[in-house]
């Protein structure tokens, strides 16, 4: 198995689609939902990148990689709570609310979420992992610390909580900084998942950030049908099944119930 999902697709784009898509979804469809910024963005949490983008007004070196928030932990925090606090605010949307009611009626949808906003739980959804983190996790910033990462939903955390109770050092949030390697173990579960798929759903998500956007491709190449949901057609929109453009939160329930044969509703 690649971790990275890249065995396998040299001949990519001159294979012929393989899969005989639109078909009905039944509680037996094994489904596999990548979720990106997008579809949190409907619930006002801002993107990083693009008009309104995080990252726009913000050296990105200064906070978000592991030299630049160590080198001045109390500003990191001061960010990262400011980020609690507004994210905090924000509610599930009808995009997450659907994909967790599927789950609760029975159907077999696993996500992927590139998000760390914790939205997807909130809304419901039990089956999914985080690759890039959650802000709600803190962890020792000292590799070699034994101390295990742990929840924690204080706005702001307490000053005694900010070092670690083992070794002393600062704690940070548990997300995937810049120039940080995934972890390894969740791209092989999110790789196998999505390999065992029946179809695959690509919501919210550019297809630009890998290498999460190969999962699509892997996908795509076993002859599994990649559905996008989107405001705006994406690199991914070429290659897939079916785009489908519109906020996800009115796109997704009118999908699912349609293909279903009006068996999920919303």
């Amino acid at each position: 198995m690649n971790v990275w999902g890249t065995d396998g697709l040299a001949h990519f784009y001159n294979t012929e689609p393989m899969n005989d898509w639109p078909f009905k979804i039944t509680k037996n469809t094994r489904i596999t939902a990548l979720c990106g910024a997008g579809i949190s963005a409907e619930s006002g949490v801002p993107t990083y990148r693009g008009s309104g983008g995080l990252w726009n007004e913000i050296e990105v070196q200064e906070i978000a990689t592991s030299t630049g928030f160590l080198s001045n932990p109390e500003r990191g925090w001061e960010f990262y709570h400011e980020r609690r606090k507004n994210m905090g605010m924000c509610k599930p949307n009808p995009g997450h609310e659907a994909l967790a009611k599927l789950e609760q009626d029975g159907y077999d949808i696993f996500i992927v979420t590139q998000n760390i906003d914790g939205l997807q739980q909130r809304a419901g959804s039990t089956k999914l992992i985080e690759i890039h983190g959650s802000l709600w996790k803190i962890k020792c910033s000292n590799a070699r610390c034994k101390k295990e990462s742990q929840r924690n939903t204080d706005v702001p955390i307490a000053k005694e909580n900010l070092k670690c109770d083992i070794c002393g050092s600062w704690m940070r949030p548990d997300v995937v900084f810049f120039q940080e390697m995934l972890n390894p173990s969740l791209m092989i579960e999110a790789e196998t998942r999505t390999r065992e798929s029946d179809l695959f759903f690509v919501i919210g998500t550019s297809g630009t950030v890998y290498p999460a956007a190969g999962f699509a491709q892997i996908a795509k190449a076993l002859g599994v049908p990649v559905i996008e949901f989107n405001i705006e057609e994406t690199l991914l929109s070429d290659f897939n099944d079916e785009t489908v453009l519109g906020p996800s939160g009115e796109t997704l329930p009118k999908f699912l119930e349609k293909h279903t044969g009006g068996e999920f509703k919303f």
